[in-house]
């Protein structure tokens, strides 16, 4: 201060405001949480959902008492369930009575056939049981009204992934099927997307 010719008020008005932020510093921070709001309608593994906290669109891909796990392109999201409105509705109204969700079992569709899952690994196996095996696993997931799955089949020599993918084309319950992405497994994994 005598360096810079201050008066001692100089520094006593420093010190208070020092000390009031301490005090703003000290205090928890106030996490705001949106009120719980139920989801807009019933919601069902392969249902398409759009998050209300990011805007974005995705597959249910597993289903939880209190949350959910939202397929967005190839990241998975875990989401509350409050969180999620079933795409085509909108959003409803604060003062509008929020629906009871419905409790589905956790392995089935309301098609009533069991999910088989939404991979199948079929790595190690021969191409001839691994085309049975793909076969009656495609059939289940068509059934069970999956939109999409994976099938593992490992890079290895190409062999199986091209023995696979052979089966897959013309196939009447497969719409499309293709490498997955680099971080789901590139070309040792089919993704494989069905007619609804």
């Amino acid at each position: 201060l005598k360096d810079h010719h201050q008066p001692l008020e100089a520094l006593k008005a420093v010190e208070e405001q020092v000390e009031e932020l301490e005090v703003k510093v000290e205090k928890p921070v106030e996490r705001r949480v949106p009120d719980v709001v139920q989801p807009s309608g019933p919601i069902r593994l392969g249902a398409k959902v759009a998050l209300r906290t990011l805007g974005n669109q995705g597959i249910v891909t597993a289903l939880g008492e209190e949350d959910a796990e939202v397929q967005i392109g190839v990241l998975r999201i875990r989401a509350r369930l409050g969180e999620l409105m079933l795409v085509g509705e909108s959003d409803s109204t604060p003062e509008a009575a929020p629906r009871v969700r419905e409790k589905p079992p956790l392995t089935t569709i309301q098609t009533n056939h069991p999910s088989p899952g939404i991979e199948l690994d079929l790595r190690g196996q021969r191409a001839e049981d691994a085309l049975d095996k793909l076969s009656s696993y495609i059939e289940q997931a068509f059934l069970a009204r999956l939109p999409w799955v994976r099938v593992i089949h490992g890079k290895g020599t190409g062999r199986l992934r091209q023995v696979v993918r052979d089966a897959l084309k013309g196939h009447p319950q497969v719409r499309k099927f293709e490498a997955g992405g680099n971080s789901d497994g590139g070309d040792g994994v089919t993704v494989i997307h069905f007619d609804s």
